[in-house]
């Protein structure tokens, strides 16, 4: 056991043993209570009602006593234990809600204090500001007893927290342990060691959470929504309490709004990068209101947190243009270096799948296939460790240049420098109109290039319509049409975007084969030497005209089956309830063929045929050539309304 380790034991011991002057010095009725920002839900406050949990796609039925279980997920147990449930029983309103939420919470004080699941200083932290929070909902109106009982846990399990804080992880949940710390100083202020440890901790972490330019040093927009939440709620604290504010969390504030701002879409829901889940517009609109009370300012650029976001007309276009974030902050750290995301007005038209928490789809949708930006089955661009942590971190180049009213973003990544690629470069271009966006992949190689795959995952809301040569989007009123010089197919995808995932469409684009440049030769001229030049590079057969593309069957068989495909697969193939027999039915080409092969075989005689001696002689034809593929692909985004 570490010194850091064993030095933190011995302060949660001392916490344990309760304030100086005992627990019959602590107040029945909090100096103030905590008001709640943010909306609850009836419908769960009625299941709660009913003796049932739900969340994130979990349900339990309530048992007294228990808290915790070995089959619930890591997701529900913290929620199960913060008691942010409790606002959803508020929302509903009924005796019977008020009654319920005073039994759930005196069930939980009734744990002996040093037999309770305290060290998750995050779940703690959202446990006293709940409680307190909701106290005039569920514990104003109960005994004296009750309410003395309820503030005396309060204390303890603030102790727990003054202790166990800093922890060694540093996100959106440190800043809900320090907001519990916050919220019982503001309740019992005669204990002022929890003010004063506030105050000591909040500004160096909010120093390392928060980036120059307002993101989060995490670079996901969810958790840039999460931390700007927790920071509201502090703000509020210390207003109601008139207790000054820290410099540090102001500038947060200021910072951290445009930027929540800067990452909506037309329709008001975030940008899918790094971990992000989805989130009701309209909570998002309540948060920035409650960060940013007076102005409506948007962020001009994200140099800081490196995302680009480049408006032209009624077009949105987003690009992560960083690479993963530093150590302590990469839980939410997705493989999708320099993907994109597209909208036009209120139609979100390109997307990224997404994040969930559910068994079978996090590792999927972490990985580059569900993003939308090119990859290379044999070589993912991140590489993780068994924690979940980033291994290898690739790095990444950006340029954005604005010209007149038409945007250039240049990008560039060494991700796939292990499967011989010298760098990937991806080059947009957005007309000042935005009716037209233009694109390049290209893996910089000295030989063939890797077998390679560009995606773009559409939103559920997109119809496809496929011409001759085309593939025509509908979102909304207007139409887009996509080219490329590649080979585009349509595959199925699935979309995290709402409350629940919902199957959708991606466009999958291969590179074209590329034949190597033959020079014509005259039969009736005699062969001359000239200084030509040298067989040309991949990078310049890139720009010949693709060959045939290959038939439906043999490009079924070489398909990709990358983790996001599995688990589509594996997701249709649980909800498909229908038992289907399996009739014996008759054979296949290939089993026909070996049939006749053996029977050929046998009844042919052994001196019709070829003997060894003879065959050994015979030239045999020279091994096929495997196709040489293209380094690139071009494509365009043209809306057809324009």
């Amino acid at each position: 056991m570490g010194l850091g380790r064993w030095w933190r034991d011995a302060r949660l011991s001392f916490a344990l043993l309760g304030p100086l002057g005992g627990l019959r010095s602590i107040p029945s009725t909090p100096a103030q209570t905590v008001r709640d920002l943010w909306p609850g839900d009836a419908g769960n406050g009625e299941l709660l009602v009913r003796g049932t949990a739900s969340h994130g796609g979990e349900t339990i039925s309530i048992r007294k006593g228990v808290w915790s279980d070995e089959t619930w997920s890591p997701l529900f147990r913290d929620w199960f234990q913060s008691f942010e449930w409790l606002r959803d029983l508020r929302e509903l309103g009924s005796e019977s809600a008020r009654a319920q939420a005073r039994a759930l919470v005196a069930d939980w004080i009734a744990q002996p204090i040093g037999m309770t699941l305290l060290e998750d200083s995050s779940t703690t932290g959202a446990r006293i500001a709940a409680w307190l929070a909701q106290y005039d909902f569920f514990a104003a109106s109960a005994d004296e007893d009750y309410r003395r009982a309820l503030l005396q846990r309060i204390v303890l399990e603030a102790r727990t927290l003054a202790a166990i804080l800093p922890t060694d992880r540093h996100d959106w949940t440190t800043l809900r342990g320090l907001k519990g710390l916050l919220a019982t100083a503001v309740a019992i202020p005669e204990q002022k060691a929890f003010l004063s440890r506030y105050m000591k901790l909040i500004d160096p972490e909010l120093d390392m959470q928060v980036l120059p330019d307002g993101c989060h040093a995490s670079r996901s927009p969810g958790a840039q929504l999460l931390v700007l939440r927790e920071l509201a709620e502090m703000r509020l604290m210390l207003q109601s309490a008139r207790i000054p504010m820290p410099t540090t969390l102001a500038s947060a504030l200021d910072r951290m709004a445009p930027v929540l701002r800067a990452f909506r879409h037309g329709d008001g829901r975030l940008a899918l990068f790094n971990g992000t889940w989805p989130h009701d517009p309209a909570l998002i609109n309540l948060i920035i209101a409650r960060a940013m009370p007076r102005g409506n300012i948007l962020a001009r650029n994200m140099r800081d947190g490196r995302f680009v976001r480049a408006t032209s007309g009624n077009t949105v276009l987003f690009v992560d243009a960083g690479g993963p974030p530093p150590k302590g902050f990469d839980a939410l750290a997705h493989g999708g270096l320099m993907s994109m995301e597209l909208s036009s007005g209120r139609s979100q038209i390109i997307v990224n799948c997404g994040a969930s928490p559910r068994a079978g789809w996090h590792e999927a949708l972490r990985d580059a296939p569900a993003h939308s930006v090119l990859s290379i089955p044999a070589c993912p661009p991140v590489l993780w460790r068994r924690d979940g942590s980033v291994d290898v971190r690739p790095d990444v180049t950006w340029e954005h240049s604005v010209s007149g009213i038409d945007h250039m973003i240049e990008l560039a990544s060494d991700c796939y420098r292990p499967v011989g690629c010298g760098s990937y470069r991806r080059r947009l271009f957005l007309s000042g109109e935005g009716s037209d966006l233009r694109g390049e992949d290209r893996l910089d190689t000295a030989g063939a290039p890797p077998e390679f795959v560009l995606r773009f995952h559409l939103h559920p809301s997109v119809r496809v319509e496929l011409e001759e040569t085309d593939i025509l989007l509908h979102a909304g009123d207007e139409v887009w049409r996509f080219r490329s010089n590649g080979y585009s197919t349509i595959e199925d995808s699935i979309y995290f975007g709402f409350k629940d995932p919902m199957p959708t469409q991606q466009i999958v684009v291969r590179p074209s084969e590329v034949q190597p440049a033959v020079p014509t030769v005259d039969v009736n001229s005699q062969p001359e030497t000239s200084p030509e030049k040298p067989n040309e590079t991949v990078s310049q057969q890139s720009e010949a005209e693709p060959t045939p593309p290959p038939s439906s069957e043999s490009e079924e068989e070489v398909k990709e089956q990358t983790p996001l495909a599995k688990a589509i697969e594996a997701a249709k193939e649980t909800e498909d309830t229908v038992d289907q027999e399996k009739a014996p039915g008759p054979l296949s080409e290939n089993d026909a063929s070996e049939t006749a092969q053996t029977s050929d075989q046998e009844d042919s005689p052994a001196e019709d045929g070829i003997r060894k001696d003879e065959a050994s002689d015979m030239e045999l034809p020279p091994p096929p050539v495997p196709p040489v593929l293209a380094n690139a692909i071009r494509w365009a985004f043209t809306r057809l309304d324009a």
